[in-house]
């Protein structure tokens, strides 16, 4: 009996919960099923808040890994498996695990959940490890409208989308005789992905008589819960928002399947395939959100949902306006979203697409 490939694998799990380390497990259970994998977790954070903070436990946890790939490589796995960070300091960390890797002539697969590599080219020195890094390598894309990341990288390349679990198809929209619209930000608490955009464009909309209720949830980022709390009384929505804080899975069902929009204007510049918009889209409910990244090619603007400008509250409100009083169009977008995320971000569509390309690299 032929053994199955054996598969270091270095990724971030949850906690904390975000898109990238969701789509880390899905990964993991993908691998598990045809090959040995050895599992170097990348526990770096515990909260959200802290996953761009610099720390000495980074460090030494960063040192750790090295040791323990170190070891793992000495034993000659047939492929390293990493999810690999596109900027900042982690793509240093990253990097260097890389390179070992390459010493060792293990074969590298560096799965990009973000995008960074491009603007990181301005800096000389991470222009000249990017290529050193990916040179000879095979790197995961999540989408068409992410390949310029790798443009003159001498690396393979392949575009595996995320994915969604069974369970979010399945959530059923109760008919509801609450004639105020629900709108829902699911999302941690940062800036860049558009909370003060939203409750910004809110107040417009309360300015303008228009009815709504608000449903925030998400864990504290850059902006805590007495922040948030300050800037809802700013904004004068104490009447109209509600703050869940970080829910599990049963809520943010509950959440959705009572939402009438979905808004992420997110201006993150690291965006590439965000899971809240197409759990929003899986669940039928029409999407506001950026062209960022690769969300362009999935809500089609006028198609699949609406598309803002990211950090302009007036064009928000507007689409907001203009998705509560066209009913028939919105609901057409939102049942054609439904039907393209059933099409494309199957979990089936994902293990298959991983589990070809890591027969193909280790054989």
């Amino acid at each position: 009996m032929t053994k199955p490939p054996r598969i270091i694998a270095m990724l971030q799990l949850p906690p904390p919960m975000h898109g990238a380390a969701a789509m880390n497990e899905r990964a993991l259970a993908a691998l598990r099923k045809i090959c040995d994998v050895t599992l170097l977790e990348m526990r770096f954070a515990k909260h959200p808040r802290d996953i761009a903070r610099p720390t000495i436990g980074k460090l030494v946890t960063a040192f750790y890994l090295l040791l323990r790939l170190l070891f793992e490589l000495w034993r000659k796995p047939d492929a390293l498996y990493i999810n690999f960070a596109p900027s900042g300091g982690a793509f240093y960390r990253d990097g260097i695990y890389v390179l070992i890797s390459k010493l060792f002539g293990i074969p590298t697969i560096l799965h990009l959940h973000g995008q960074g590599l491009q603007a990181g080219r301005e800096n000389r020195f991470a222009s000249w490890l990017q290529h050193q890094v990916f040179a000879g390598q095979t790197a995961i894309i999540l989408g068409d409208a992410l390949r310029h990341e790798l443009s003159g990288l001498d690396c393979q390349s392949t575009t595996i989308a995320n994915c969604l679990p069974d369970e979010a198809f399945q959530i059923t929209r109760p008919r509801s005789d609450d004639t105020t619209p629900r709108l829902l930000y699911l999302s941690n608490l940062f800036r860049n992905k558009g909370i003060d955009v939203v409750l910004a464009a809110c107040a417009i909309l309360r300015q303008r008589n228009i009815d709504f209720a608000l449903d925030i949830a998400g864990a504290e980022g850059d902006i805590s819960a007495t922040e948030l709390v300050r800037l809802i009384g700013t904004f004068d929505l104490e009447n109209h928002c509600q703050y869940h804080g970080p829910v599990d899975a049963g809520f943010r069902t509950k959440l959705l399947s009572n939402a009438n929009l979905f808004l992420f204007p997110t201006r993150y510049p690291n965006e590439a395939q965000p899971l809240v918009v197409l759990e929003a889209m899986a669940a039928g409910v029409p999407v506001i959100t950026s062209n960022i990244g690769t969300l362009g090619d999935i809500v089609r603007n006028g198609e699949t949902g609406r598309i803002c400008q990211p950090g302009n509250p007036e064009i928000l409100a507007d689409q907001i306006s203009n998705a509560l009083i066209q009913t028939d169009e919105t609901r057409d977008m939102a049942n054609a979203a439904q039907a393209f995320c059933r099409k494309h971000f199957s979990k089936d569509r994902f293990d298959r697409d991983l589990q070809q390309l890591i027969v193909k690299i280790v054989s």
